[in-house]
């Protein structure tokens, strides 16, 4: 869909604070982008002596999970299960950018809120909100946060009733996958000078990412920084926990 067709939507979101375009170059593997990662924490490291970080394990990572002819990891899921997940590969969502001319193929373009949704220019990315203390975001229509401590079900429903109910504020928001988060990251801690997702600080959560998902497994990709370890996770889980939530954003 063109730009000019979801302008209506677009404001709202604009107004309720996903202000901060990130590109994603989602059609590399999972595995590079790692690797980029792992390399990139490295060599902040080197120009930020105080930043305290695994000399000899910076990232805990899930390797090849979409690589070869039968990928463990899918992505868009319509739900959590084994047969009726409905998730597409990576090579399937890269042929269908390539046929639609609206599309960028290869990246992903997004909208995100910055760490203050109030101020379109505030570094880095907004934190999970604790349950109970978030703070409602819009004028035209009030977006209360989804905050940490429901299940990937109850997050993935909110999202998917959102989309047929343009009046829901949460219309038109999507779940990350490894790759937004991965690049989110990278961002945040160039801009903040503090790693994302940092949820032993007692304020930060760790990010379910429900926009992709290893049916045969039964996992969620997880996300987080883990502070005692001083290194990076991207790990499997699943589960209700108060320390867990989700990141959303807009995608263009």
């Amino acid at each position: 869909m063109r730009l000019f067709e979801r302008r209506e939507e677009l404001s709202t979101k604009h107004d309720q604070g996903f202000t901060k375009l990130l590109l994603v170059p989602f059609g590399m593997s999972l595995d590079a982008l790692q690797e980029t990662l792992k390399q990139f924490l490295i060599a902040y490291k080197q120009k930020n002596s105080f930043f305290n970080l695994n000399a000899h394990e910076s990232l805990c990572a899930l390797w090849g999970g979409d690589t070869g002819d039968s990928p463990n990891l899918v992505y868009k899921p319509q739900s959590f299960d084994l047969t009726g997940h409905q998730g597409k590969t990576k090579a399937q969502i890269l042929k269908e950018q390539e046929d639609n001319q609206d599309s960028f193929p290869g990246w992903t373009v997004h909208l995100f809120q910055p760490s203050n949704p109030s101020d379109s220019d505030s570094p880095g990315f907004a934190s999970i909100s604790r349950k109970g203390q978030g703070t409602p975001q819009g004028d035209f229509v009030p977006r209360p946060p989804l905050e940490a401590g429901e299940s990937p079900n109850e997050y993935l429903s909110i999202l998917q009733k959102a989309q047929g109910d343009k009046n829901s504020p949460y219309h038109g928001e999507t779940g990350l996958t490894p790759e937004d988060w991965i690049i989110a990251f990278m961002t945040h801690l160039t801009e903040k000078g503090q790693p994302m997702d940092d949820y032993k600080n007692g304020m930060e959560k760790q990010s379910y990412l429900i926009g992709a998902f290893f049916p045969f497994a039964l996992y969620l990709p997880l996300a987080y920084w883990d502070r005692d370890c001083h290194e990076a996770i991207l790990d499997e889980g699943y589960g209700t926990y108060w320390y867990r939530g989700i990141r959303t954003s807009v995608l263009i």
